[in-house]
């Protein structure tokens, strides 16, 4: 599947009902961040959940890793606006994040992973152990609010 590159900054807070540029597309802001343009399934998503690959297309994404329907458990990014299911929308896959959803027990300099019950939501990494399923790390302990400001490394 080929891929396109967006050089102009598009609207990043979209929930379209169709795709109105290529799926799989990425593009950047002006800090840098890089964004990846994807299909909702399963269920909808807000800003901040950890999403994963929902099929072997690559850019269909779920959050939903509770009732399996991730594959393979590989992160894709994190949402940065609120997507309904089916529809399409852009997610981070590589920058810094101010609201990532955690489970409550991140502390800053830990890389995160997903969850592996809990939909949409980090959890900290052991180095050795489930290092392999690192998509980021904290750069704060997680808040009361459980979220967490973190660099995203999903390219």
């Amino acid at each position: 599947m080929k891929v396109g590159v967006i050089y102009a900054k598009p609207p990043l807070d979209v929930n379209d009902t169709s795709p109105r540029t290529q799926v799989g597309t990425i593009t950047f802001d002006d800090n840098g961040n890089a964004y990846r343009y994807v299909r909702v399934v399963d269920l909808d998503v807000e800003n901040g959940d950890v999403v994963e690959v929902a099929s072997t297309s690559q850019f269909d994404v779920t959050k939903d890793r509770s009732g399996g329907s991730s594959v393979g458990r590989v992160v894709a990014g994190v949402a940065v606006s609120d997507i309904t299911a089916g529809n399409y929308g852009w997610i981070m896959v590589s920058g810094i994040h101010s609201a990532v959803k955690t489970d409550g027990g991140v502390t800053g300099g830990q890389f995160l992973i997903p969850h592996a019950t809990s939909d949409g939501v980090a959890d900290s990494g052991t180095a050795g152990t489930n290092d392999y399923q690192a998509f980021g790390f904290a750069l704060a302990d997680d808040t009361a609010s459980n979220i967490v400001q973190a660099v995203i490394k999903c390219l």
